[in-house]
């Protein structure tokens, strides 16, 4: 397959993975059979422009055509706008997270849990931009619906709680301590004698 039906196809697939929906889920509003998207997503299929338009829309994509001299400015701004969507949905995730340490306060005053929720909500925006790989924006999501749902519900169940609390202490922490080293900085303070 071409490098630039490639990217094409890859944009596809990454728009469907970042809205969490299953080749499934697509086939069945393009009326399509899941065997033919994976087909194109896989780049095995050679689509019409009007079923790749359509394909692209319903991932919340515009297909344009850019001039080459504009390729370079146009793919940092879309860099820089996807890390922008990444940091605001980091920074939902956190607010949202507060909301439930605050109700969960209310309900058990005398818990630790909710303080241990609002500093982990409160270490997110610093991290925000380890949260790049989609896995780990996947991950706080679910954690934080899975949470959600364990604080309305009506029955005590605080055990729920801590391992949601303890996933996203899990997260977090594999977030700060696992990056891969050649990531290092150049040049920091304590390198200095």
């Amino acid at each position: 397959m071409e490098s630039r039906t490639r990217a094409l196809t890859d944009a596809l697939r990454e728009a469907r993975g970042r809205k969490g929906w299953s080749q499934r889920d697509v086939s069945e509003r393009m009326k399509l059979t899941q065997a033919q998207l994976s087909r194109i997503e896989s780049g095995a299929s050679d689509v019409r422009l009007a079923t790749f338009v359509e394909l692209a829309r319903i991932l919340d994509l515009e297909p344009v055509l850019v001039p080459r001299s504009a390729l370079a400015g146009v793919g940092a701004v879309l860099r820089e706008l996807e890390a922008g969507q990444d940091a605001r949905m980091v920074r939902g995730a956190a607010n949202e997270l507060m909301r439930i340490a605050k109700s969960l306060r209310v309900r058990y005053p005398s818990e630790p849990l909710p303080d241990r929720l609002e500093a982990l909500a409160g270490d997110l925006h610093p991290i925000e931009s380890l949260f790049q790989p989609s896995a780990a924006r996947a991950e706080l999501k679910d954690i934080v619906e899975d949470l959600r749902r364990r604080a309305d519900e009506p029955a005590r169940n605080l055990d729920g709680l801590r391992r949601g609390v303890d996933r996203l202490a899990s997260l977090r922490n594999r977030l700060v301590h696992d990056r891969n080293p050649a990531e290092r900085p150049a040049y920091t303070l304590d390198d200095e004698v």
